[in-house]
């Protein structure tokens, strides 16, 4: 789960914490429920190939601070590479504005394994 000064974002975060789990991500989903989202470990980058819609990417540093935020990412796209992110933290489009997510927030997750 993720939350936001114990304001709960999302109730099942799942982790992606290899190479394999990461490539693919959410490519094989048809769609991402609210409560749903993917943290990918040790990731500075992402791409919306061959996806079927639309997400926020939240990039997370080592101490799960906020670093940017990608709104409503469209399928067959590719972010900016972030340097400084430890994770990434992929949602539902609009989640991070329905919460009022922002660069510098500071997230609690604690992660449910796939």
């Amino acid at each position: 789960m993720v939350l936001k000064n114990d304001q709960l974002i999302i109730s099942d975060a799942k982790l992606a914490d290899t190479f394999l789990l990461r490539l693919f991500g959410l490519m094989p989903t048809k769609s991402l429920n609210k409560n749903s989202g993917l943290i990918l470990k040790k990731c500075k980058q992402i791409h919306t190939f061959n996806m079927k819609y639309s997400i926020d990417a939240i990039f997370l540093s080592r101490d799960n601070t906020i670093i940017h935020i990608e709104h409503k990412l469209a399928p067959n796209r590719m972010t900016k590479y972030y340097s400084f992110t430890d994770s990434i933290l992929e949602v539902a489009a609009e989640t991070a504005s329905e919460h009022g997510l922002m660069v510098g927030d500071t997230l609690t997750i604690v992660e449910n394994t796939i």
